[in-house]
């Protein structure tokens, strides 16, 4: 069966808002209380297509997309440097990272805090992903030199990698070809990671950019970058949802974080979201840009890919436009497709198969 899971992880230093933001993203203030540790939620990804979709078919089920989003807990730097082991471990299948820097001045401060002390924290985060992608880098390095294997492909590439996150670039700038990226399958570089910047400001610094040094930074290194007032608007889920936007608007907040992220992560992440739809159910999937259609399939069920026929195509505004799948079919706007057809965002597919 074809999968793809979508798994963020949050990182900061302690005092950043760093469970804060998880609150805010999953809408649940039940995790600042007792908070014992690293926190997991999932998050709906809110569609319009899926609104439109439920009012056209009404079916008896809903299922919206959801992307889990963890904490990857205290990245204070074991003495010596490096991320603690138990952090390391919670790495284990991210699609992306989040880094979340503290923008005020002091707790529960208004303030926009120097540029400098921001600059600095988020070097000192860089410097500790690569600190944890270097180390075994250099283990693997060191048992090749043991077996006499040092001017072998791999040691090769290792030696590249070693020397790209020692003058501070992280892997995945280093211009790696996909050769060299299945060849490095086994390693979780946190460097490769798709990454995101977001500044959690005071409210007195929403509404504009602060850090604009910072933003370009980002633009240059083809990292997502947010600014937001995340207690602020943490503390806008107890109004009435229909009364909510006036006090967004206050804060300088056009648009919720959690919308936000989420179209940045998918962005990042290269994803495009197909339907599957009928009275019964209305469901949105995620699958990588340029999956082909025998492997979306798959990630319908492993049944469906295994007796892949046809697919039957057509994008969600087409089908609403024309009044659904029987007149789209009617009309001839009902697409057949075969295994190698790429599914594109935003399109209904419905498998022929037989097993």
């Amino acid at each position: 069966m074809y999968t793809f899971h979508v798994k963020i992880g949050l990182a900061g230093y302690s005092g950043s808002g760093v469970t804060t933001f998880l609150a805010l993203l999953s809408e649940d203030r039940e995790i600042l209380k007792g908070h014992g540790g690293p926190e997991i939620r999932s998050v709906t990804v809110d569609d319009s297509k899926v609104d439109r979709l439920v009012d056209f078919f009404h079916p008896k089920k809903i299922t919206h997309l959801k992307v889990e989003v963890m904490e990857l807990g205290d990245l204070r730097p074991e003495e010596g440097g490096g991320l603690r082991k138990e952090t390391l471990a919670r790495t284990a299948g991210l699609e992306a990272l989040i880094l979340v820097l503290r923008g005020f001045a002091a707790p529960m401060s208004q303030q926009c805090r120097p540029s400098t002390e921001l600059s600095e924290e988020m070097e000192k985060l860089a410097q500790e992903f690569t600190i944890a992608d270097l180390i075994p880098v250099e283990n693997r390095l060191e048992r090749l030199g043991k077996e006499g294997n040092i001017s072998g492909k791999e040691a090769r590439l290792l030696i590249r990698i070693k020397e790209g996150l020692e003058e501070g670039r992280p892997v995945r700038l280093m211009g790696l070809e996909e050769e060299d990226l299945k060849a490095l399958s086994g390693y979780r570089f946190l460097t490769l990671s798709p990454l995101m910047v977001v500044v959690n400001v005071g409210s007195g610094c929403s509404g504009r950019i602060a850090y604009p040094e910072m933003a370009q930074r980002c633009a240059r290194e083809g990292i997502s970058y947010l600014e937001t007032p995340v207690l602020s608007e943490l503390e806008t889920l107890e109004i009435p949802e229909e009364e909510r936007g006036l006090f967004l608007e206050d804060l300088g907040i056009q648009e919720p974080a959690r919308k936000r992220i989420v179209r940045e992560v998918f962005s990042l992440l290269s994803l495009a979201t197909f339907y599957t739809v009928g009275e019964k159910e209305v469901r949105a999937w995620a699958i990588p840009d340029g999956t082909p259609a025998v492997k979306a399939a798959g990630k319908i069920h492993s049944d469906i890919e295994r007796g892949f026929i046809r697919a039957e195509v057509i994008s969600v505004e087409e089908c609403l436009e024309l009044g659904g799948l029987t007149k789209a079919k009617e009309a001839g706007k009902l697409r057949i497709e075969g295994k190698d057809y790429i599914v594109r965002d935003g399109e209904i597919f419905h498998v022929r198969f037989n097993i």
